[in-house]
């Protein structure tokens, strides 16, 4: 990350414990350009688990934008915390991502399900967060990209 100190370091967070809560493809492509729309000083990191990394490696590079890249192969949930703790915007659907960015405070966009009582057991603690609920009871389908883009601007704009 020490290569991109002068731009806004945003994570994203792929996937969650279940199938039914991952960021399609299609929609990632989107975001990050929406992203970089917003402000041309982000850089992207997809964040990968050992098991994807290469996947990550490749989608990155499929994706053909110069500021999206996949992030150094982290081995550990402690890996994973120490470059959460560097980023300056975390986005991810409802997993253990959340809370790991909670704990550094770090501002975070959360997808959630549209189960209220799953959100207030699940929400993010940061300082500076928001969520992006989906239309699904079960899963993040239906989610707004838009409004997701737009929290993250938000976001953005308050912390620098």
């Amino acid at each position: 990350l020490l290569q991109f100190k002068n731009k806004i370091t945003i994570g994203v967070n792929l996937e969650g414990a279940v199938k039914s809560k991952r960021i399609t493809h299609d929609k990632l492509k989107v975001i990050c350009r929406g992203l970089y729309q917003a402000n041309k000083d982000v850089q992207i990191v997809l964040l990968s688990s050992p098991k994807t990394y290469e996947d990550i490696i490749r989608l990155s590079k499929n994706m053909g934008l110069p500021y999206v890249f996949s992030s150094y192969k982290t081995e550990s949930i402690l890996d994973v915390a120490a470059l959460i703790q560097n980023l300056q915007l975390v986005i991810t659907p409802d997993t253990s991502i959340v809370h790991i960015a909670s704990a550094f405070n770090v501002p975070v966009v959360s997808i959630h399900e549209n189960n209220k009582d799953s959100y207030c057991l699940f929400a993010p603690k940061s300082q500076y967060s928001k969520t992006v609920f989906s239309q699904s009871v079960k899963g993040i389908d239906g989610y707004s990209v838009n409004e997701l883009i737009r929290y993250s601007d938000e976001l953005i704009s308050r912390v620098n």
